[in-house]
């Protein structure tokens, strides 16, 4: 996979971590709004439990939600894996080419900042950083996103 397709890919997932946690603070606020309501003088007398149903499809989905999140987050780790290397902060594309490039590319699509907030935070312009940003996909498919974990300078077998 081209390393801007696996990037773009860890950006929508920082994304969808990010609706998951909305949909769980809503899911959460609604759950304490039900539970403050009255129940007193309510009689059941059918056997149907509608109120076991809702809490079971509730527990359900916030227990899908929370699979969406982990699965996100092992992707972004992945991308951590490739930018800085997986054992120590000193490989991956940081080894390779300028460790603000990595930087760069965290920021953006792991952390979900513009590109003009990227420039900004690492001193440049956002066209700068974007360009960079560019060249350090270059790098990383020049030399192959699993070597690039080890800081390894081309794709190649020990």
């Amino acid at each position: 996979m081209p390393a801007k397709e696996f990037f773009e890919s860890v950006r929508a997932a920082a994304q969808d971590i990010e609706r998951c946690r909305a949909l769980l603070a809503t899911m959460e606020q609604r759950t304490h709004s039900i539970a403050g309501a009255s129940f007193e003088g309510r009689v059941r007398t059918s056997g149907s439990d509608p109120m076991g149903r809702q809490v079971a499809a509730y527990v359900d989905r916030e227990a899908k939600l929370h699979r969406r999140i982990e699965s996100d987050y092992s992707l972004i780790d992945l991308a951590h894996a490739v930018l800085y290397g997986s054992e120590s902060l000193d490989d991956g594309l940081a080894a390779l080419a300028p460790p603000w490039w990595a930087d760069a590319l965290a920021l953006h699509y792991c952390d979900l900042m513009t590109w003009a907030e990227v420039g900004a935070t690492l001193g440049y312009t956002e066209q700068h950083a974007w360009r960079c940003a560019q060249a350090a996909f270059e790098v990383l498919d020049a030399h192959g996103l699993t070597a690039s974990v080890a800081g390894r300078g081309f794709a190649q077998d020990d």
